[in-house]
């Protein structure tokens, strides 16, 4: 299911950043018997203006809203300003992780069984930022390095209650 509508770039101080505003009974109509949680969780392609895309997610907002996070660099490049009002189009994604898993992080899982219940044991979101860290490195050396690491670190937390900062390879023992 494809969304269409206008919204405007507002800003939420606390957060100390820059979204769009997608409404509750837009958000009804692409949530499926197979999503779990809330109409204001999901996952999307987003384009704006017809210019800009990137995968995202709606976080609830209040008011039977969501929002979808809108960075400067994103407005800069299409040259939009807080309170403009943009074109936005929302595509779910169904995708596992929003996100394609770079190969190298998949070969080290395959080959490493521990690690690869660890991994699939943390929650989604924290699979999702694990993946994207490996995604930030560019060359494939690198990626099958950073993916080494971080699984060594899922390897080396507590069983059950893993952090970011464990599997950044802090607070470990």
């Amino acid at each position: 299911m494809v969304l269409k509508f206008k919204s405007k770039i507002d800003f939420l101080p606390k957060l100390k950043m820059h979204h769009i505003v997608v409404q509750r009974e837009l958000l009804e109509k692409t949530q499926t018997s197979e999503d779990k949680g809330s109409v204001f969780n999901q996952r999307f392609e987003v384009t704006i203006n017809d210019k800009i895309k990137w995968k995202g997610g709606t976080t609830a907002l209040g008011n039977d809203s969501a929002y979808i996070a809108f960075s400067k660099a994103r407005m800069k490049e299409i040259n939009v300003q807080p309170n403009d009002e943009v074109d936005v189009i929302l595509t779910r994604d169904t995708s596992e992780y929003g996100f394609d898993v770079p190969e190298e992080f998949s070969e080290v899982l395959e080959q490493d069984n521990e690690a690869k219940s660890r991994f699939e044991s943390l929650t989604m979101g924290k699979r999702r930022a694990t993946i994207y860290l490996i995604l930030q490195v560019k060359s494939s050396t690198k990626k099958i390095e950073k993916s080494l690491s971080i699984m060594e670190n899922l390897k080396r937390a507590p069983v059950g209650n893993i952090t970011m900062r464990h599997i950044l390879g802090k607070d470990l023992d």
